[in-house]
């Protein structure tokens, strides 16, 4: 094991017990995002995607693909209408030659901190309590403004699983058949647009109405976007929103057609990574996304929960 192995697994263990302890993650089961359900599908790319990456899903023709949507509070049972829950959609693709590579986002239009010690060690304040919190993003002004713009762009809990929009936060290098290079971040935007459970249906809505009513969604479609970054964008901080006006390109979409009663069963572990990449997509050097592999291998090392 490299030194550097060593550390980004220390790191993730320590980053996972804070927000284990602070949130409340159950024991046996996934730190974050354990209520959540798997559907299957499939994703058809655009003649855009081919224009940008060699990678093989990108090529135009269907791939199957494996989806699965969460909340991000460890515990199952709060509802689904419940506010400030970071919600998730990530894409399992699975490719011709019986490899995978996934795509995860959730709601948040950027990440909480910049590196995953200060998320760690806002995790940790906020678990103190109001004055260390406050305390804390004063010494991180950074961290506070990047908290401002998550709450006031997310939060609000969606009319169903077919009208909410997630991001990527982190950067990607995608990678032309010339070998050309242009990062990017990704979205999963709803073909039938963003749309709220209206304030007034929150307390009546069934606790679990975005999984009891996914069925009456299907086929569920998604537009997989890329907003191209300029030369000088930075790549390597999450916690900062690239500028409104760059381009987005439209990757193809996802079409989710039936549910899948088989994921997680007789002790199968569905692992969503987004440093599972192939040929046509690099990661960026941002430090978020590097640790999230450590992250979710401790994770899943945790998990015996059958579901």
């Amino acid at each position: 094991m490299t030194v550097e192995h060593h550390t980004d697994t220390a790191l993730a263990l320590s980053l996972v017990e804070t927000v284990s302890r602070v949130l409340g993650s159950l024991p046996g089961c996934r730190v974050t995002h354990e209520d959540g359900i798997v559907l299957t599908g499939t994703f058809t790319a655009s003649p855009r995607a081919r224009e940008l990456t060699r990678a093989a899903h990108m090529q135009g023709d269907p791939v199957p693909v494996t989806v699965r949507f969460s909340n991000g509070f460890p515990d199952p049972s709060i509802v689904d209408a419940a506010e400030n829950n970071p919600r998730g959609m990530a894409v399992k693709f699975h490719l011709p030659d019986g490899s995978t590579t996934d795509l995860v986002c959730q709601d948040w239009p950027v990440f909480p901190a910049g590196t995953p010690e200060d998320f760690r060690d806002l995790i940790a304040a906020q678990g103190a309590g109001e004055g260390p919190t406050l305390a804390f993003l004063a010494e991180h002004p950074d961290v506070a403004a990047a908290g401002e713009k998550v709450a006031a762009e997310s939060g609000q809990p969606p009319l169903s699983w077919a009208t909410m929009g997630f991001n990527s936060l982190n950067a990607f290098r995608l990678v032309d058949a010339d070998g050309v290079g242009r990062y990017v971040r990704f979205r999963y935007q709803p073909e039938k647009g963003e749309h709220s459970l209206p304030v007034a249906d929150r307390a009546s809505a069934p606790p679990h109405y975005l999984h009891e009513g996914v069925t009456d969604e299907l086929p569920i479609r998604y537009r997989v976007l890329a907003q191209l970054a300029h030369d000088d964008d930075q790549t390597t901080d999450a916690s900062r929103a690239w500028p409104a006006d760059r381009e987005w390109a439209d990757l193809g979409g996802v079409e989710i057609t039936a549910l899948d009663p088989d994921a997680e069963r007789d002790g199968a572990v569905l692992v969503f990574d987004p440093m599972r990449l192939v040929d046509g997509i690099e990661p960026s050097d941002d430090p978020i996304l590097r640790i999230r592999t450590h992250v979710y291998a401790e994770s899943v090392r945790r998990r015996t929960c059958p579901r």
